[in-house]
């Protein structure tokens, strides 16, 4: 077996799989993990573009390796929809571009649910942070958002 780190984004997930999956197999699992298609999705070695049909053991005889992610955007930038959920409670959902900033987003859910500030936003227990795209978290259609709303007393 061979634990694979994907990076690229703020996200970094980890597959497990044996040496003679494909690299279109580890898409699958990245598929699973992250709500990201496996059409829109390009592994990288380096500077090596990895094809579907390599072999993962061909470029990771050891028990680990790592590869790096990119996604590539819906054409047109479609709007898709986001849930957002507070303490297992769907609040509901909302409809953005993945291409925008966190930042944008949070104005947003503020805006919609009323909630005047203190919000901190999660996508897969990462925080997200303001200054990034939402596709630096890997956010596409159906992704969930988690909020943690921070009262302040007196």
């Amino acid at each position: 077996m061979v634990l694979i780190i994907i990076t690229g984004g703020q996200v970094t997930p980890e597959i497990e799989t044996p040496h003679s999956a494909t690299i279109l197999d580890v898409k699958r699992g990245i598929e699973e993990r992250l709500n990201v298609e496996v059409k829109r999705q390009t592994l990288w070695l380096d500077e090596i573009m990895l094809q579907d049909e390599d072999r993962v053991g061909n470029y990771f005889p050891q028990r680990y390796g790592v590869l790096r992610l990119s996604v590539t955007p819906w054409p047109g930038d479609p709007k898709c929809i986001i849930w957002v959920r507070n303490k297992n409670e769907h609040l509901g959902f909302v409809r953005i571009r993945e291409t925008i900033m966190v930042a944008d987003l949070r104005s947003k859910i503020e805006r919609r649910w009323g909630i005047l500030s203190g919000v901190t936003m999660f996508h897969l227990d990462t925080e997200m942070i303001d200054d990034r795209p939402l596709s630096a978290y890997y956010i596409t259609d159906n992704s969930v958002v988690e909020i943690k709303i921070e009262i302040e007393t007196r």
